[in-house]
């Protein structure tokens, strides 16, 4: 399995890749919004 220690590939931390991959979720909700708004 996976040692406890193994550190994430790019970034020092894995709270770093959270927090990225949750401004993603983000963006991505707020664009579809803006094209749902825009569009329709």
């Amino acid at each position: 399995m996976t040692e406890p220690n193994e550190k994430p590939p790019l970034f020092p931390r894995w709270s770093t890749w959270y927090l990225l991959v949750a401004v993603w979720l983000v963006s991505l909700i707020i664009l579809f919004y803006v094209f749902t708004k825009t569009y329709s």
